[in-house]
């Protein structure tokens, strides 16, 4: 027995367990101290009054009801967090991994994922490895207890890829162990040997003696169901045996050292199962009696069971049928057992097959029918509880992709109206701004001229009898002049300017921080490089110059006025036999 499967199978409400790491825990530097720890007595009615104050509080209070493996108070604390109408996304998606864990540790898988799952995609979006690995492994054991064990390896998968990336030990460890669990319920054991040796040599890196017991308890576990894969195949798996035989004995020690009674009694349950394999039935039997005694003592109603089961295996391995077969007929008759489908399973097999080997057929077929209607309630069961995990996680996924869908859907429609807004603002020309665009331009630039007290100019440019260009050429050449303007422009203007088709062969440039000199001085490179233009390539015999007029915008002037100065200017240079700038006098 693992100790994952253990502690949901086993934990009593009135038990103190260790802390596990999926809670979030400080496990990096060692076995938490609980001692400290305020926990709220009373039923579980009562929890929510005693923790009425801060969510924080509602959420601090689920983690420590689970370091003392008290699940249903967790998920109460938890689900007391989620009626909230207060909380954020943050404390939303912690209160979804605390209950997933404790949804996992009560039996209720489906919880269990739908929690988890809502839970990762919060932590996906913001990059939180270490609780994506840890969450990873929480939702890998709620799949691999319902048997979708493709699930389950891709959640393993992901909690040792999330882990390794945050360069946590601690959470590597966990998903390795994890991961060798999923691999043996998938018929791989060998790789799943393989990954609880790696667990194991990671584990003796770590100071933290509850990984150090888990990795020699889960190897021992490991050893035994790879012995009885290599029996069932007619492989001699005696040095398997005698390998899982020191770490039980060492796991058993290491509780003892920790003082565990929890961990000491399934550590000793493995150590029962590897030496009922290994045929040491009496040291076999002692050690099942110690455990049960443990057990019986500190309230592991389940473990307690399960060692009856081991210590009626071992008389029955001994030959004594008739005594196997009372204990075995006792425990049937335990209300305790009721409830635990897989042990009785295990009860009536081996009462079917003692009653077969005495020839008492007729108690065999009792069995042999009681063992039929089990395996068929537990298949449907399974399946059952399969099928709505699965349909679970499928609208958990498709809900995603909806809101995924929505979000796209959202930005192509702003990026859609932010390019036809461009449109609207752009000369299709020339790709230069419109008017459009200088009137939402022009009064930022002024704002911005004024309140750094700087000097703005406009420069309204003119081609010199362009419609000679497109009566001599036609309008396509004279298209293509504006075009090789558009990029003569530019050449002359940086980003804090502006330059502006108006309209017909007119452009504006408007020159921020700058002087009515040093404008002139642009306006002026800028008639040279048109003249100097080689417009024969455009249109053979192509000649084109253009006039520009300059006026540095008065503070407190308006717009209209500072640009009819520059148009102004501009028909002076016309009038003063055109290629030419003229600034205004203002």
């Amino acid at each position: 027995m693992t100790l994952d499967d253990s502690v949901r199978e086993t934990a009593s409400p009135d038990i103190g367990l260790l802390p596990t790491p999926e809670l979030g825990l400080p496990a990096e530097t060692g076995m938490a101290d609980t001692s400290n720890f305020l926990v709220p007595a009373g039923p579980p009615a009562q929890v929510e009054a005693q923790v009425e104050a801060s969510i924080d509080a509602l959420l601090e209070q689920g983690e420590r009801w689970g370091a003392l493996g008290r699940h249903l108070e967790g998920a109460e604390a938890a689900d007391a967090v989620l009626a909230r109408d207060d909380i954020t996304p943050e404390q939303q998606a912690h209160a979804r991994e605390i209950l997933s864990l404790h949804r996992l540790r009560l039996g209720d898988f489906e919880a269990s994922v739908h929690h988890g799952l809502l839970a990762m995609e919060y932590l996906v979006a913001r990059h939180d490895l270490l609780r994506q690995s840890k969450l990873h492994c929480t939702l890998a054991l709620a799949y691999h207890e319902t048997a979708l064990n493709e699930p389950a390896l891709r959640h393993v998968l992901a909690a040792v890829e999330a882990a390794r990336a945050c360069g946590s030990r601690i959470a590597e460890f966990w998903a390795l162990s994890r991961s060798a669990m999923v691999h043996e319920a998938m018929g791989d054991a060998d790789r799943g040997m393989q990954l609880s040796r790696q667990a194991l040599a990671l584990s003796r890196t770590l100071d933290d003696p509850e990984a150090g017991f888990a990795a020699l308890n889960n190897m021992a576990d490991t050893c035994i169901e790879v012995a009885r894969g290599q029996r069932a195949q007619g492989v001699d798996a005696s040095l398997v045996l005698q390998e899982g035989l020191t770490h039980a004995r060492v796991a058993v020690a290491s509780a003892e050292t920790l003082g565990h009674a929890f961990y000491e009694s399934m550590a000793r349950g493995n150590l029962v199962s590897l030496l009922i394999e290994l045929e040491e039935y009496p040291e076999a039997r002692e050690q099942a009696y110690r455990a049960k005694e443990m057990a019986r003592l500190n309230g592991y109603r389940n473990l307690e069971v399960n060692n009856d089961a081991q210590i009626a295996a071992v008389v029955r391995a001994q030959g004594n049928l008739d005594e196997a077969t009372a204990m075995m007929d006792a425990q049937l008759a335990d209300p305790s057992a009721e409830g635990d489908l897989v042990l009785l399973v295990t009860l009536h097999r081996a009462l079917f097959e003692m009653h077969k080997a005495s020839e008492r057929f007729e108690q065999a077929l009792y069995h042999y029918e009681q063992l039929h209607e089990l395996t068929f309630r537990i298949a449907q069961q399974t399946a059952g509880l399969q099928s709505k995990m699965l349909i679970n996680t499928i609208e958990i996924e498709q809900a995603r992709h909806d809101a995924e869908r929505a979000t796209l859907e959202a930005q192509m429609q702003r990026l859609r109206a932010e390019e036809l807004d461009n449109e609207a603002q752009t000369d299709p020309l020339t790709r230069l701004p419109n008017r459009r665009a200088l009137d939402r331009e022009l009064p930022l630039m002024l704002a911005r001229a004024d309140k750094n007290g700087q000097p703005l100019c406009a420069a309204m440019v003119d081609f010199d009898h362009f419609k000679q260009v497109n009566d001599m050429h036609g309008h396509g050449i004279g298209d293509e002049v504006l075009i090789a303007m558009a990029d003569l422009l530019r050449s002359v203007t940086r980003e804090a300017d502006l330059a502006v088709r108006m309209g017909g062969e007119e452009f504006l440039l408007v020159f921020a921080d700058t002087s009515n000199d040093r404008a002139a001085q642009a306006c002026e490179r800028l008639l040279a490089s048109v003249r100097d233009f080689e417009w024969a390539t455009v249109a053979p015999g192509l000649t084109c110059t253009v006039s520009a007029g300059v006026a540095q915008w008065d503070r407190g002037e308006s717009s209209s006025h500072w640009l009819t100065r520059a148009d102004s200017a501009l028909y002076a240079a016309k009038r003063g036999g055109r290629d030419r700038v003229t600034i205004d006098p203002l």
